[in-house]
């Protein structure tokens, strides 16, 4: 865990830069000739970026690109405490990508091996007739009711003996479809009738012959896009951007404060008030990582975002002294977690939850009179950081490259034709990150039970639970 630089910042926005090209690249030309040479640069434009953050964030690659992103930038990104908005941007991360990704899904159904063939000759697009129906599926779904049938159609133009040119082909519809019905185009070759016939609307042909995604793909790729989009702004724009402070925290409740040093990072389990939802009504209990708080009263646990390793957070805050703020509650139990402030003598905080507790078991420091005094110096949230625990992030990447080289096979063309590598390919690019995400999780997990034990703990670290370097 580094505090985020200009190199890092860089690498990001290259990684989402490929990304958004990749994206491009298929709504300019939505079927092409496998292997998709551009694709294939946009991913590896994305891999080197992505790889590129993870030797900065490591500390593993050191360059003059090193300053530290200013507060000014980013709507004071510096300034206000920002791992809330983590597991937002998680979110909003994974849906942007899955919409290129269904681009792509969209790309592989209609670039079929019967279309390659059909291009390679004279091909045709007319109005056809429905001459016999050989079977017809009702599919029943929340968004309606739709048809698919295998049918025989004729088209304009005659076969090798000067018939009538009879095609087999599917078609899905509205309504049930019936003999004689005219539909309003198909796709063919004259010159080959055993190709069959594509029956499409006039509006996807292009996008069938190279040209941009249909306008229909881009409506539902935009709706899907814009609301995370969306969600992300109103609840960005909701968040203050200004710093917390002692008043913004506690209120107007009479509070207490402690002076504190860093001792060491550590990690427990907190107290919340019951859910009213739920009918035991028990407190709710969260495992988190927590900073180790001396004082010549005794010690405290400040716990912080889950998100934090506590170990690296210590060791970046190591020697660093402050006040710690909080307000106790006289309507709760003292083993009930009330919020807290870290206010350390660099002007910088950090925020987290602690228990009260009571005068036998915890230090209570000393009042403090709420606000304080106005010529307060203006604060700036620690961090923010790039987050890198290697036992916990480094298991759950091996699914997301799982992920990443099955979008590789599929944009190179394996098994184009349709076939169980084809699907196995498209499981593993949903199902890679998805298992990554639940391994990282579990891993987080772990690591915090693990080291909840104390900072003596040697099984955590025999397993190499430690600071990345």
């Amino acid at each position: 865990m580094r505090e985020r630089d200009l190199g890092t910042a860089a690498a990001s926005v290259l990684a989402w830069v490929g990304a958004a090209a990749f994206l491009i690249c298929l709504l300019v030309r939505k079927i092409a000739p496998y292997p998709r040479w551009d694709l294939l640069a946009c991913l590896a434009f994305s891999a080197v970026a992505s790889l590129a953050w993870w030797l900065r964030a490591t500390g593993r690659w050191r360059s003059r690109l090193g300053g530290v992103v200013p507060p000014t930038l980013g709507l004071k990104m510096g300034r206000w405490w920002w791992p809330p908005m983590r597991g937002l941007c998680t979110i909003l991360a994974v849906w942007l990508l899955s919409v290129p990704f269904f681009l792509l899904a969209f790309s592989v159904s209609d670039n079929s091996p019967q279309l390659a063939a059909i291009t390679q000759h004279n091909y045709r697009f007319a109005t056809v007739t429905i001459t016999k129906i050989h079977h017809s599926y009702r599919n029943q779904s929340k968004t309606g009711t739709t048809y698919v049938s295998l049918v025989t159609v004729e088209a304009p133009g005659r076969d090798t003996h000067g018939k009538a040119l009879l095609l087999k082909g599917k078609t899905k519809t509205s309504d049930r479809v019936r003999t004689g019905e005219r539909l309003t185009g198909g796709l063919y070759a004259p010159d080959a009738p055993y190709l069959g016939i594509i029956m499409t609307g006039s509006g996807h042909l292009a996008s069938l012959l190279g040209g941009p995604a249909s306008p229909g793909e881009m409506v539902m790729l935009a709706l899907i896009g814009a609301f995370p989009v969306t969600i992300f702004f109103i609840s960005f724009f909701k968040t203050k951007a200004d710093p917390l402070t002692p008043e913004s925290v506690l209120g107007d409740r009479p509070a207490r404060k402690l002076r504190v040093h860093i001792a060491v990072g550590t990690a427990g389990r907190w107290l919340t008030a019951p859910d009213p939802k739920k009918k035991s009504g028990d407190p709710q209990t969260t495992l988190s990582p927590a900073l180790r708080l001396s004082s010549p009263e005794g010690t405290r646990d400040l716990f912080i975002d889950r998100c934090l390793d506590p170990q690296a957070l210590a060791g970046v805050l190591e020697g660093q002294a402050g006040w710690l703020y909080w307000a106790p509650d006289s309507g709760k139990p003292p083993e009930w977690s009330v919020a807290a402030l870290l206010v350390l003598d660099d002007d910088r905080y950090v925020y987290g939850v602690m228990p009260p507790g009571s005068a036998e078991d915890l230090p209570q420091g000393e009042p403090v009179d709420v606000p304080l005094p106005a010529d307060a110096r203006p604060l700036r949230a620690v961090g923010p950081y790039a987050l890198w625990q290697p036992a916990v992030h480094r298991p759950g990447m091996y699914g997301f490259g799982l992920g990443f080289l099955a979008v590789c096979l599929i944009v190179a063309g394996v098994d184009a034709g349709g076939g169980p590598l084809l699907s196995l390919c498209f499981v593993s690019a949903v199902g890679g990150p998805v298992a990554g995400l639940l391994l990282i999780q579990h891993r987080r997990a772990v690591y915090l039970r693990r080291l909840a034990g104390g900072p003596y703990d040697t099984e955590a670290t025999t397993a190499g639970l430690r600071n990345p370097p």
